[in-house]
Formats: structure tokens, C-alpha cells, sequence
């Protein structure tokens, strides 16, 4: 099988420089699967989806290039891939084996790591300096971190500290979000909210369509009550309703109705060919 990105800069891609070491390329390649993973894209158009899949590949590439000692030299002193993979290579193996599912043990286990972690530090820092000192962007841009009264205090002490050490400066952005603390933090609260009604919408639709007559329809109806930044709510929503497992590693946790019958019509196979093509 040919190469599958043979113009690729899998420094570029992967936000690096020749000059990047190997914890380096180990961060940046986290940062960035955690962030362009397949199952992280449920709540995005078809066209993010699409996209956000194919920049997987690409990441998963580049890694492998760099991560390997001997393919990093090859590539650094030819500039090509030609003499640094193997012709028998099967790649569509390669990328089917890199969508490991992430399931919320995964999640919370490298959450524990990160926070507090001088990873975190650098993100922040990293963040501070290209937003020009932007503390809500820090909201999108860090790893593990939810719009929280916990996390915004977290946050803010950190910021503060890192300005007290004399680590990054203080911006106009900074002090205008000192002096309106509460009132723009508040506005951030109360635009999750509204997100939060629109989860609570697709639910009581999801279950007013006890029966849909194809799997575009519940496709269409998902895409149509999109959510926004509320991570994996259609996979909780049919864990809940549908009575199905969100990933290999998940147990569900409640003990209510176990016995009972899935809300949706439709038998088990034909629920399955629906989960697995929304995931595509």
C-alpha cells in the first residue's frame, strides 16, 4: 500500500520543530489524539467529523515517524518517507489499530495525572501567550477542564500565580476579567445552561420517538438537536434509553430497570449497525 501522507511535515502536524525532544513529541502527541479522536466527535457536524478524522490519521503518521529514533533520522536527513517505511506495510491496519476507544476510566485516570501536573503548567502558560493573556480561553484550550465555580477558582489561583512569579505578565484582557469576575464568568455558566436545556430536549424527543423508521432518522434527529460542548451526551442518552453500553471498559453504574425493555423499538442488531455507523 502506498504511503498515505507522503507531503505531510509530521513536525508541523504535530505542532513541533526539528529541534523538539521526545518527552516533547510524547506531550504534543497526546494532547493532540485526546483532542482529534474519533470518539470525541460525536457531537460535531459530519463535515467536523470528517475532518477531524482525517487530521487523526495524519497525527498517527507523524507519531509514528517520530516516536521511532531510526525513522526520525531517516526522514530528518532525506526529507522523504520513501527509505523510512516499509513497502509491505499494511497502513489501513496501522490507523484501524490507533482508534482505541476512549472510555470515562481512561479519562478520569489521565485527568488525576494531568491536573496539578507540570504538563498543565506549560498548557497554561502556552495558552496565556498566544490568547494574549485570554483567562476563558483557558476553558478551551486546557485538557480536563470543566466550566466549574471548582475549576475557575483553580484556575484563577494558578493564573495569579504564575503573574505573582513573574512566569507571564498581566494583560488588559486579565485585569478586565478581575474587575467583572463574577459577571463574566456567570454569562460562560449560564450559556452551559442553555446547552443543558437543549440536552434535556433531545432527550424527551428521543424518547417521543419511541420508533424511528431508519437509522438516518435518529442520525438526523441527533444532528439536529447538536448540543454543542457537551461531550459524548448522545452516548449517555442511548447508554440511558437504549439500554446499551457506551464503550468496551464502561459499566454501567445504575440499578434501576435493568429488566426493562429498551425504550426504542428495534431490536438489538439493528441498534448495534446504528451505533457503529454514527461513529464512522
Amino acid at each position: 500500500m502506498a504511503i498515505p501522507f507522503p507531503d505531510l511535515d509530521p513536525y508541523t502536524t504535530l505542532n513541533l520543530t526539528s529541534k523538539s525532544t521526545e518527552s516533547e513529541i510524547k506531550k504534543s502527541y497526546k494532547k493532540l489524539c485526546l483532542k482529534y479522536h474519533p470518539d470525541k466527535q460525536h457531537n460535531k457536524s459530519e463535515k467536523e467529523q470528517d475532518e477531524a478524522k482525517l487530521l487523526f490519521e495524519k497525527i498517527q503518521f507523524a507519531n509514528l515517524i517520530l516516536s521511532d529514533p531510526v525513522k526520525r533520522r531517516k526522514y530528518d536527513q532525506t526529507g522523504s518517507f520513501e527509505e523510512v517505511t516499509d513497502d509491505g506495510f499494511d497502513w489501513f491496519e496501522f490507523f484501524n489499530q490507533c482508534k482505541v476507544e476512549i472510555t470515562e476510566e481512561s479519562i478520569a485516570k489521565d485527568k488525576k495525572a494531568y491536573q496539578g501536573s507540570s504538563d498543565e503548567e506549560e498548557d497554561i502558560i502556552e495558552s496565556w501567550l498566544e490568547t494574549n493573556g485570554d483567562f476563558l480561553q483557558l476553558f478551551e484550550n486546557i485538557p480536563h477542564i470543566e466550566i466549574n465555580k471548582f475549576d475557575e477558582e483553580r484556575l484563577f489561583n494558578k493564573v495569579s500565580l504564575l503573574i505573582d512569579d513573574g512566569v507571564i505578565e498581566s494583560t488588559k484582557k486579565w485585569e478586565q476579567y478581575k474587575s467583572q469576575r463574577n459577571k463574566k464568568f456567570n454569562k460562560l455558566l449560564r450559556s452551559i445552561k442553555d446547552e443543558s436545556g437543549e440536552a434535556e430536549e433531545l432527550k424527551r424527543e428521543i424518547l417521543k420517538n419511541k420508533k424511528l423508521d431508519t437509522e438516518d432518522d435518529l442520525k438526523a434527529l441527533i444532528q439536529q438537536r447538536n448540543s454543542g460542548r457537551i461531550d459524548s451526551l448522545i452516548d449517555k442518552l442511548e447508554s440511558k434509553y437504549g439500554n446499551k453500553k457506551v464503550s468496551k471498559g464502561t459499566k454501567g453504574k445504575s440499578t434501576k430497570g435493568k429488566n426493562k425493555k429498551s425504550e426504542y423499538e428495534i431490536d438489538d442488531e439493528e441498534f448495534e449497525k446504528i451505533q457503529k455507523k454514527m461513529r464512522k
